[in-house]
C-alpha cells in the first residue's frame, strides 16, 4: 500500500527539519521526505495535509495501562486505542501493576496482549519494577527483565525511601546501560496528604503535601545519579524548586532527564475549590509560580519530555470523598490539545520543540526505534497528523479509555491530533477531513 502525505509542515525534531512538503509511505515505511519530493498519481491514497504538521508518531514515556490485576480501571487493549485516537504510536507502561511487573513471565504477558488484534495496533514498550514486589527492599532482577524486553526500571507508585538500595538499583542499571525512571516522594512527609501545602490546603481543611517531599527525593536521586553514573529520568517534575535541582544536576555533569505533566503548567490547587476528585494527583497540582516556572524550564530545555502520566480509575474509585479518592487522571487522549493550547500558542514552545517534547526526546531517552521520520530508522513507519488549530471540547464520554477520571472534561482546546499511523494500523479521527482524501481503488 502506498500514501502520500503532501503539503504539510514536516516537523522532524531528530533531523531538525521543519518545512512544507511531502512524505511517502510505501509497504509500510516511510520512503521519502522532504520539500522536493514528487507527487506520484497512482498512490493508494493521497491525503492533502495544508494547515496539518505531519510529524513522528508521538511518543508516550508515562503510562499507566492496569494489567494485570486492575483492568476493572484501563485494559491494555483500551489504553493502546486510547494511545493511538492521541497521536501516541509507541507508550511506555509502568510497572505498579497487581502483581507488579517485577518477572519476565509478567514482561511476556504485557508484549503478548499489546500485539493481539484488538489492540490499538501501536507499540508498547514495558518498564520493569525496581525492586522485587515493589516494596523497595531488595533489587529486582534487572538483568532478566532487560532481556525479556523491558526499556527501563521504576519505583512508580512505590517510591524508594532507602538510599541504600536505590544506589545498589544505580549501580546495576548503570552496567547494564539501563535508565531508572524515578517517582521522587519522601512518603513521611507526604503520607495521608491530598493536596499541595499552602493557603488552598488551608482554607479547605485538607491535610497537605508538602512541595519538600517531592524536592528532598529529586535531591538524593540527583545526587546518587551523579556518584553512580546512572541514567535516572525523573519523573512528573511539578514544583520550581525540583526543577532547579535538575538544571543544577545536568551542569554537574549527571546523566539526569526529567518530564512534566499537562496538569502541571495548565492547572493550579486554586482549581480545587470545589473538592472535585478528578483534581486529585500526585505529586499535587502547585502553584501559579510553579506553573510559570515549569512553562519557562521547558522552554529553556532543562525539562525534556512532556509525558501523560495516564493514570485511569473506575468511577465507583472517584465518585468518593475528595480525601478518600485515589490519585491520577487520564491524560492519552487530550495531552495534544492541552499542551498546545497552554504552551505552544501561547508561544512557550515552537512547533519543533514541542514535537521534540512529545516524540522525539522521549524515544531518544529510552531508546526506542521513535520519534523519527527518517526513513529505515523505524520498524515500520510511525506518523502522527497534527491540526494544531483545530478548535474542539474534550468529551470524556466519547474517549476510549475506561476511565473517565479527568479535570480537563468540557475544556476547549484548540490543537488535536487527527490521523495517526503505526504500520499498517492507522486511527482517523471523526473531526478528519475526509475530504483531503483521493483513493484510488
Amino acid at each position: 500500500m502506498k500514501i502520500i502525505l503532501k503539503n504539510g509542515r514536516i516537523l522532524d525534531p531528530s533531523t531538525d527539519l521543519d518545512v512544507i512538503g511531502n512524505v511517502i509511505i510505501e509497504d509500510e515505511q516511510i520512503a521519502e521526505i522532504g520539500d522536493d519530493v514528487e507527487i506520484e498519481e497512482d498512490a493508494d491514497e493521497i491525503i492533502d495535509c495544508t494547515g496539518l504538521w505531519i510529524t513522528p508518531g508521538l511518543v508516550d514515556m508515562h503510562t499507566h495501562l492496569r494489567e494485570p490485576g486492575e483492568d476493572h480501571k484501563e485494559t491494555i487493549e483500551t489504553g493502546t486505542q486510547a494511545a493511538a485516537a492521541g497521536g501516541f504510536t509507541t507508550i511506555a507502561c509502568m510497572p505498579n501493576t497487581t502483581p507488579p511487573l517485577d518477572t519476565p513471565t509478567l514482561i511476556d504477558y504485557i508484549l503478548d496482549k499489546a500485539s493481539a488484534p484488538g489492540a490499538g495496533g501501536v507499540f508498547v514498550a514495558p518498564v520493569g519494577a525496581l525492586t522485587v514486589k515493589n516494596l523497595g527492599e531488595k533489587v529486582a532482577d534487572i538483568a532478566a527483565l532487560k532481556k525479556a524486553g523491558i526499556v527501563a526500571v521504576s519505583d512508580e507508585g512505590c517510591p524508594t525511601q532507602n538510599a541504600l538500595v536505590m544506589t545498589r538499583a544505580m549501580e546495576f542499571c548503570q552496567q547494564l546501560d539501563l535508565p531508572i525512571m524515578a517517582h521522587c516522594e519522601e512518603a513521611s512527609l507526604s503520607e495521608g496528604g491530598c493536596m499541595n501545602e499552602g493557603p488552598v490546603s488551608s482554607l479547605l481543611g485538607l491535610k497537605p503535601m508538602p512541595r519538600s517531599a517531592e524536592e528532598i527525593m529529586v535531591m538524593r536521586n540527583c545526587l546518587l545519579a551523579l556518584h553512580t553514573d546512572c541514567h535516572v529520568h525523573i519523573m512528573r517534575v511539578s514544583t520550581w524548586g525540583a526543577v532547579e535541582m535538575v538544571r543544577q544536576a545536568k551542569y554537574l555533569g549527571a546523566r539526569v532527564t526529567c518530564e512534566t505533566c499537562p496538569q502541571y503548567f495548565a492547572l493550579t490547587d486554586e482549581s480545587m475549590n470545589d473538592f472535585d476528585p478528578n483534581y486529585k494527583t500526585t505529586p499535587p497540582l502547585r502553584t501559579p509560580t510553579d506553573v510559570d516556572l515549569i512553562a519557562q524550564a521547558l522552554a529553556d530545555g532543562t525539562i525534556d519530555v512532556i509525558a501523560s502520566d495516564h493514570s485511569p480509575h473506575a468511577d465507583y474509585e472517584v465518585q468518593v470523598p475528595f480525601e478518600e479518592a485515589p490519585f491520577g487522571m487520564v491524560g492519552l487522549e487530550s495531552c495534544v490539545g492541552v499542551t498546545l493550547t497552554f504552551l505552544t500558542h501561547p508561544g512557550h514552545l515552537t512547533p519543533l520543540e514541542t514535537v521534540r517534547k512529545l516524540s522525539t526526546a522521549p524515544a531518544q531517552i529510552l531508546r526506542l526505534e521513535a520519534g523519527t521520520l527518517s526513513p529505515g530508522e523505524t520498524p515500520v513507519a510511525q506518523v502522527t497528523l497534527i491540526d494544531p488549530e483545530l478548535e474542539w471540547t474534550f468529551d470524556v464520554n466519547k474517549t476510549f479509555s475506561k476511565g473517565k477520571n479527568t479535570p480537563f472534561h468540557g475544556e476547549k482546546l484548540k490543537g488535536k491530533a487527527v490521523w495517526t499511523l503505526c504500520g499498517s494500523e492507522i486511527y482517523r479521527d471523526q473531526s478528519f477531513d475526509e475530504k483531503r482524501s483521493k483513493v484510488n481503488l
